[in-house]
């Protein structure tokens, strides 16, 4: 009876939620969507990504089963992940081209996007052995994933499939080469082959570097040894027993060939390439050495930009700098003399939506203007109004005004035309710069339609070219599409009729000027570094460019030169390329039944209170990532019960996370039924769980409570637990508190019962100093190292923290040491008595196998007596 009840509220409990996804299959490929109006792009979706295939397979070898493709709709910012755990998946966010992560000349975004993350998919379940043997199978969780090779080759191959076979792609993005240029014009700022390997790398360009530098030596390493070289790489470094070996072993053993050498001639070949473009430039002055995003105010007495995740203001010439506040804005505009407009991503729950916010300039205050709007791109208008993007996935882009809260949609864009900037003159003209098939273009809002200024290229021509995917050993991994597009971006007025943009058609991100009268186009820049951003000001302009630590803001007088536009009907692009090819595509409900077969095992350690134990577990979760399972057969050697200290249980959830990929959700309910270690000994009961966990904004919360019976040696009893916690964090690789606070509080019932709460907070000034403080409160808990559990108990403690980089890494950062980090401390607590006492801790912040972050600590301390503990990470 026990059986088949528990199996009805099962039952119940997934088919609560089955209808809420629908699905579109075809041979290969599932996507999953959550709401009936994306049906039409799921069908396109999965049509992209059945392309895709066909040009990854020849390269990678196919794979059983499909790939799952998820249409996440509560994201706004433009981004996809691929993960191979438990199936090979990818969640797509919000794919609307958005022009600040990723190059927009492929005539199909999607397309380009599926390329990327489905390389990923291919390239990391690669698990062939030396001589294409296949491994020992034996069913854990892991074992259809390969080992993840260094950070510029996972990236960097999947950068260079996406420039290879769209079009477009970031291998000869006018980013990638600024920013190369950038890091060649100082002595010792281009990163190592180590530093480029490494996860943890967050020096400048901290994450570009895997992207950008990364698909430009995939693409020479190409060139010069074939793409056979890459796959025997790959089975060499799969050929580990216990541990695989260097990725530059591997490629020894594969190419013949020194990948450190490989590495120093192809930043030699960069390192010429540089050379042309300084040759050329044009002279400018520093101003700030380091800013994003400028803005000069219209009285042309402030400067506002961005820096360090915040925005800050200074007088126009630079002096006197303060920051405002810690926010990340699109774009930057002024709305008057005294406040910035600007959109923003905001997270909510388990999504993250695109709103619109003005910044008090004098007070540093931020109100938010509108909820929940999808609205990109905003600028000000006249009477305090402004205009924005209204972009949604599965949506035509909008033009959108908001004049004293009130929201009014003016236009919808045609199939083919994507949004990707917004301009408003003094005079009240709307400048819009527009996606159409792999070309971005200028063009002015004028009753209800567009009047494009730009359509055709700029006859500029870079300094030095770019590498071709097309050409040499590339040309020899199948069709090629040509490289033929651009891109003009970022419209601004200067008065009614100049309006200013940003154009690639020289190898990076140049600003230009178009004369509305004349139709004339002028270049007002060769910067090495390029263009990212721009403002005019009284003399002038104030320029982003990249430099060798990053974006500065540098002082440009115009350059004036005459610039020929060649125009071309060709330009009227499609939104999507067109596939001909037959999927077999088939649209139905979704049911999580076919995917909740346990997909692997894994034997683990775990810990119940203060009970260690060791546990084997079976897992499931479903395509759509909500249910899911773990079977758990454990021994608990310090416990007892009927089977000694053996147990078993069954944990299920529903957006809960139990099983090894968690997820957010603001709601998930979790179930528990069988047995397990309990303070009493080994237990049995049922418990039910509710779980939350999302964000507010920059704010996160994690909650949970759980209650059923429990049956012990004693007897029947109600066991309940619940706790939550609530942070503003930001946190580096290694798991310390940068910056930031958070307070908890967690309790449960059993005959004594306990609660605790807590609080932390970090404040790092500068990047090697900062300062901790935790407090602990609780009742029948002991709350540190040589205290004993008590009534009532309370801990505080502070340290600081110094951090020393350390430059050991073995040649390719297959393992790493990268900063030593001491923490002197003291402490006070109650646990009946009042006591004292001092700490310090040791940390080896390493990095194991490129990817895993290991922070070896020893911490030694005085509390009535000398303690010491080992562990693996900080406080």
């Amino acid at each position: 009876m026990k059986k088949a009840a528990l199996g009805f509220a099962l039952a119940l409990f997934l088919l609560a939620r089955a209808g809420a996804w629908e699905q579109v299959t075809s041979p290969r490929v599932l996507v999953l969507y959550p709401r009936p109006e994306l049906a039409a792009y799921a069908r396109m979706v999965d049509r992209r990504a059945e392309a895709a295939l066909d040009v990854l397979e020849p390269l990678f070898g196919s794979r059983p089963g499909r790939v799952v493709l998820r249409v996440n709709d509560r994201i706004d910012f433009f981004n996809a992940y691929a993960s191979t755990v438990p199936r090979r998946s990818v969640e797509l966010l919000a794919p609307v081209p958005a022009g600040g992560l990723i190059d927009l000349r492929s005539p199909s975004i999607t397309y380009l996007l599926l390329v990327h993350e489905l390389t990923h998919t291919r390239q990391l379940t690669y698990t062939e052995k030396p001589g294409g043997k296949k491994g020992l199978r034996l069913g854990m969780v892991t074992e259809l994933s390969a080992p993840m090779p260094p950070a510029w080759f996972v990236e960097g191959i999947a950068t260079y499939m996406e420039s290879r076979f769209t079009g477009g792609g970031r291998l000869d993005w006018g980013y990638t080469q600024a920013l190369i240029n950038g890091l060649l014009a100082e002595e010792g700022a281009f990163p190592s082959l180590a530093e480029m390997s490494l996860y943890t790398y967050r020096d400048w360009p901290g994450g570009w570097t895997r992207y950008l530098l990364g698909v430009r030596f995939v693409d020479y390493l190409i060139e010069k040894h074939g793409w056979q070289a890459v796959l025997q790489t790959l089975q060499q470094y799969n050929g580990g027993v216990l541990l695989h070996p260097s990725f530059s072993s591997a490629w020894r053993a594969a190419a013949g060939t020194s990948l450190e050498d490989e590495w120093r001639a192809w930043k030699d070949s960069e390192m010429r390439r540089q050379a042309a473009y300084a040759s050329v430039a044009l002279p400018f002055s520093p101003l700030l050495e380091k800013g994003a995003q400028p803005a000069v105010s219209p009285d042309l007495e402030k400067l506002a930009y961005t820096k360090d995740g915040g925005v800050w203001v200074a007088r126009a010439d630079g002096t006197s700098p303060r920051r405002l506040a810690h926010v990340r804005p699109q774009r930057l505009w002024w709305a008057d003399a005294n406040t910035l407009l600007y959109s923003r991503y905001v997270r909510e729950g388990d999504g993250a939506v695109s709103d619109v916010f003005k910044l008090d300039v004098t007070s540093g205050r931020e109100t938010r203007l509108t909820h929940g709007g999808h609205a990109r791109l905003a600028a000000p208008a006249a009477n305090g109004c402004f205009y924005y993007v209204r972009s949604r996935v599965g949506e035509p882009d909008a033009l959108a005004s908001n004049c004293k809260g009130k929201s009014a949609l003016l236009w919808k864009a045609a199939a083919g035309e994507r949004l990707l900037g917004l301009a408003i003159s003094p005079g009240g003209r709307v400048a819009l710069a527009v996606w159409r098939g792999g070309n971005v273009d200028i063009a002015l809002f004028e009753a209800g339609r567009l009047r494009y200024l730009t359509a055709g290229r700029l006859a500029v021509e870079p300094p030095a070219p770019a590498p071709d995917p097309c050409a040499g050993a590339g040309a020899k991994l199948g069709p090629c599409a040509a490289r033929e597009h651009y891109q003009h971006l970022d419209p601004v007025w200067n008065g009614d009729y100049e309006l200013l943009f940003r154009a690639d058609e020289g190898g990076v991100f140049d600003l230009y000027r178009l004369d509305l009268p004349t139709a004339r186009v002028s270049r007002l820049s060769v910067l090495p570094g390029g263009a990212e951003g721009y403002s005019a000001a009284a003399d002038g302009y104030v320029v982003a460019t990249l430099g060798p630590r990053g974006s500065r803001l540098v002082r440009l007088e115009a350059a004036q030169i005459p610039v020929r536009a060649t125009r071309s009907a060709a330009q009227q692009g499609q939104d999507e390329i067109e596939i001909t090819k037959d999927t077999d595509q088939q649209q139905s409900p979704y049911s999580p039944w076919a995917s909740l077969a346990p997909y692997g095992w894994l034997f683990y350690p775990a810990v119940y209170g203060s009970q260690p134990a060791f546990e084997v577990g079976v897992f499931g979760l479903d395509d759509s990532g909500q249910y899911s399972y773990r079977l758990s057969a454990g021994y608990a050697p310090l416990s007892t019960g009927p089977l000694g200290g053996a147990y078993a249980y069954l944990d299920a959830g529903w957006n809960a996370g139990v099983d090894l990929v968690g997820r957010t959700a603001p709601l998930g309910f979790t179930l528990r039924a069988g047995s397990w270690p309990g303070p009493f000994g080994i237990e049995a009961g049922l418990r039910v769980g509710l779980a939350s966990s999302g964000y507010l904004d920059r704010w996160n919360w994690r909650a949970g409570a759980a209650a059923g019976p429990a049956w012990r040696n004693s007897g029947l009893a109600l066991e309940w637990n619940g706790g939550l916690r609530f942070g503003l964090e930001e946190r580096d690789p290694w798991g310390y508190l940068k910056n930031g606070l958070y307070a908890g509080l967690t309790g449960g019932g059993d005959p004594a019962g306990y609660a605790l709460g807590y609080a932390g907070a970090a404040w790092e000034p500068l990047e090697h100093l900062g300062a901790e403080a935790r407090v602990f409160g609780g009742r029948g808990l002991a709350p540190g190292p040589g205290m004993a559990p008590a009534a009532n108990s309370a801990l505080v403690q502070a340290r600081l923290r110094y951090s020393l980089k350390t430059a050991w890494r073995s040649s390719d950062g297959y393992l790493a040491l990268e900063r030593l980090t001491f923490a002197p401390g003291g402490r006070l607590w109650y646990d009946g008595g009042v006591g004292y006492g001092a700490e310090l801790g040791v940390y080896a912040d390493a990095t194991f196998l490129y990817a895993a972050p290991l922070p070896l600590g020893l911490e030694v301390g005085y509390a009535r007596g000398w303690w010491f503990k080992l562990g693996l990470g900080p406080w």
